[in-house]
């Protein structure tokens, strides 16, 4: 009997020994004088002893399953023949049964298809246990799969220790070094510290730079969330787009929350975005970052997040809070107030009626009012923000694919594959806008003409503020010169605006204005325009290009951009090709025993011919078929090292609890066991001061000083969409004939 390679007689014996219920392992090869092979030998699994080993050395201890078995089969090779010179079947142990045979380890693979479904799986946020689920429901059993779950533990922890084989950040460097050389418009910037670890991190692709040119007049910076082993602050930048959805502009990651930490990453940011910044940025109550922010962006409107004041009012306030009247006062200041002089009376009130006048926390409050409260921002646009929820949501976005293990670089992964499915949604949202206009609920000129510019979701909006304006009433107008004034009142309660027209200019404005906080007309002037001045139409000035359908109409996919090599190249596009026909062929095939039969043959005869090709051409990678995505340029440079793992008395890695969640959570553990304290030392102690600046760019290859920065590399390229691959080129699974060695073969 004769093979024509180790790989086929390999399957060959391992093929008879699933049949007979043994396992086998490969033993010694024999080479002649000119080191080439001549002979070689398979054994069963139970060839040999086991070593003993004292337990203590072992954290698992494994059973002994080797007993000395003598079985075996010996190859003699000649020009590359395998010719079988020795077969031994005679076994000193039991066969394994039947329904235990898928998981003696000789039969257990996880191919290369298997293995490209897992890592996609993976990498989309669903869990090794479910991925494995998933494979074991759709090949009919755990028999049939091939592999078992610690396999695919062990498959997809090999795949991370090779993603990061020269170093976490080292490895995020050749990553995002990759994406430059394809063509990406991607900036990244990071600053180390005299050992050369990475302290904070900052990168955004091109689609988020073009995002951040139509809607980065509003954006939300929140560093409430720390989310990888090296607990480093995850601070996300968030816009809203034209559908009233999240936007990614940008991410960074800071080893601490200090005000030159903050200021580098303003910096960067401002740099990235070609030194545009926002007209409105919304934080956290953070005194450093309030300094950064007055330093890098003076001219923006710094605005603080209700939800996080809300917060932190139960734990300084929180015996006034249990008083449902003073509640609702405080509650309608930070949320519903609309006039400067009604905050300050509402505010006198509640200092007089409850005493509250010295309170230490609600003076600060009150000396920080125009960052937070409502009646004082309305002159500056904000999207209709009012806390740093919407970054928070983002950090809920990615919360289910993190955990305190999760390196640098598989976050950047997560991050770019969540990028991509938001803006898949834009895709989505943008097509939906296209096909047609939404249903108004009163057939006049007015709503007509928003719901053909105005997005779906910013028209709902503005239809129900046209609504709200019926009851309002106009009580009193006048007129001066070319102005018109017109005062209106509501029907309940006693509320009062004012709405001026200049007729010379076409220039409507209210005291509430809800224009410059929104962008979209108010109830009182659209009650005006309808009812006093019979205008059919919104004025031009008056309709926000950020809210319409065409906000993005400019947007050129060369720029953000299309792929620039050519996709028939490319091993994925082949995969995805493949993996189409085969998928439909499977479909017609399985309604019938004999189209089985006939797929079954063909995909066996497309199986060897197949092979006989690959087997004929040389083994070198052929260049026409080469993966571009996996060119990645060489730059000389020095090492960067990893953070210090790091996790500081009472940090979690889960958004940052106050103390009052705190304080809840130790009273839920009442009578548990606690853990002895962390006796380490603090993240200043271990790190010193950031001193090192590096950016990445193709154009400067220089390296320069500066007062007190190294400066590497600056980071720009041209444009282009880069798509990472999510699954591995398809290998079919080997078929092995099926072949019987004789029992009485002679040893």
């Amino acid at each position: 009997m004769t093979f024509t390679n180790e790989e086929e007689a390999y399957q060959a014996y391992n093929a008879y020994a699933f049949s007979k219920g043994f396992g086998i392992r490969k033993g010694k090869k024999f080479y002649n004088r000119k080191n080439e092979l001549r002979g070689c030998t398979f054994l069963c699994c139970c060839e040999g002893y086991s070593e003993f080993a004292p337990s203590d050395d072992r954290k698992t201890e494994r059973s002994l399953k080797r007993c000395g078995c003598m079985a075996r089969i010996r190859f003699h090779i000649e020009g590359g023949v395998w010719e079988v010179v020795e077969f031994n079947d005679f076994h000193n142990h039991p066969f394994v049964e039947d329904n235990q045979k898928h998981l003696i380890r000789s039969c257990r693979k996880i191919t290369e298809t298997k293995g490209g479904i897992l890592n996609t799986m993976v990498e989309s946020g669903i869990k090794a246990t479910e991925a494995y689920s998933y494979l074991t429901n759709e090949a009919g059993g755990a028999q049939n799969v091939g592999f078992t779950l610690q396999d695919c533990r062990n498959f997809l922890q090999s795949k991370r220790m090779n993603l990061i084989s020269a170093g976490d950040c080292q490895s995020l460097l050749k990553h995002l070094q990759s994406l430059q050389a394809s063509g990406s418009n991607l900036f990244y910037s990071f600053q180390v510290d005299d050992q050369n670890r990475m302290t904070n991190f900052f990168w955004c692709d091109g689609a988020s730079r073009i995002d951040y040119d139509y809607f980065g007049d509003v954006v939300v910076f929140d560093t409430t969330y720390r989310t990888n082993k090296y607990n480093m602050v995850c601070a996300p930048f968030v816009g809203v787009n034209n559908h009233w959805k999240n936007v990614l502009f940008g991410c960074a990651f800071m080893l601490d929350e200090t005000i030159t930490s903050f200021i580098w990453v303003f910096e960067t940011f401002m740099e990235a975005m070609g030194g545009k910044a926002p007209k409105t940025i919304f934080t956290d109550q953070d005194s450093a970052m309030a300094n950064a922010i007055g330093k890098v962006f003076p001219n923006s409107v710094h605005r603080l997040c209700v939800w996080h004041i809300s917060k932190n009012a139960t734990q300084h306030i929180s015996h006034l809070l249990s008083d449902s009247r003073f509640k609702a006062k405080l509650n309608k200041i930070m949320y519903e107030v609309e006039m400067e002089n009604e905050m300050e009376q509402l505010w006198r009130d509640l200092c007089e009626e409850w005493n509250v006048g010295e309170n230490k926390w609600l003076c600060n409050l009150y000396s920080l009012r125009h960052k937070w409260c409502p009646a004082f921002n309305r002159a500056s646009f904000s999207a209709g923000i009012r806390s740093t929820q919407r970054s928070e949501s983002m950090n809920n976005v990615f919360k289910h694919l993190s955990c305190k293990t999760m390196t640098l670089t598989e976050f950047v992964n997560h991050y770019e594959k969540q990028a991509e499915k938001m803006r898949d949604n834009q895709v989505a949202d943008d097509f939906e806008c296209t096909r047609g206009v939404p249903r108004v609920g009163v057939d006049c000129g007015i709503l007509r003409q928003a719901a053909q510019v105005y997005t779906l979701k910013i028209f709902k909006k503005f239809q129900a503020e046209y609504f709200q304006g019926l009851s309002w009433h106009v009580t009193s107008s006048k007129h001066e010169g070319g102005v018109c004034t017109y005062t209106l009142m509501k029907e309940l309660g006693h509320a009062e605006h004012s709405v001026s027209f200049d007729s010379n200019n076409v220039i409507i404005s209210c005291t509430c204005r809800l224009f410059d906080l929104l962008g979209w007309l108010c109830c009182h002037a659209l009650t005006v325009m309808n009812n006093h001045l019979n205008m059919t139409t919104i004025p031009m000035q008056y309709i926000l290009k950020r809210w319409t359908k065409s906000a993005r109409r400019e947007f050129h996919h060369d720029d953000g951009g299309s792929c620039s090599f050519d996709l028939t190249m490319s091993k994925t596009y082949h995969l995805k090709e493949l993996m189409r026909q085969s998928f439909n062929v499977m479909s017609l095939s399985v309604n019938d025993i004999e189209t089985v039969k006939i797929a079954k043959n063909k995909l066996h005869e497309l199986d060897v011919e197949i092979r006989n090709y690959a087997s004929s051409v040389s083994k070198s990678e052929n260049p026409a078929m080469r993966n571009k995505d996996n060119d990645v340029p060489q730059h000389a440079s020095t090492k960067i090292l990893d953070p210090l793992r790091r996790k500081s008395k009472g940090m979690t890695n889960t958004r940052l609890k106050s103390a009052i969640e705190k304080r809840k959570k130790g009273n839920s553990s009442k009578g548990k066991k606690r853990l002895p304290p962390f006796h380490g030392m603090t993240p200043i102690e271990q790190t010193p001061m950031l001193n090192t600046d590096f950016h990445m760019n193709p154009s400067h290859q220089t390296m320069g000083l500066s007062s007190n920065m190294m400066s590497i590399q600056h980071a720009h390229a041209q444009p282009f969409s880069y798509t990472s691959l999510l699954t591995q080129g398809y290998q079919g699974v080997p078929s092995v004939p099926q072949i019987m060695f004789p029992s009485d073969c002679p040893p």
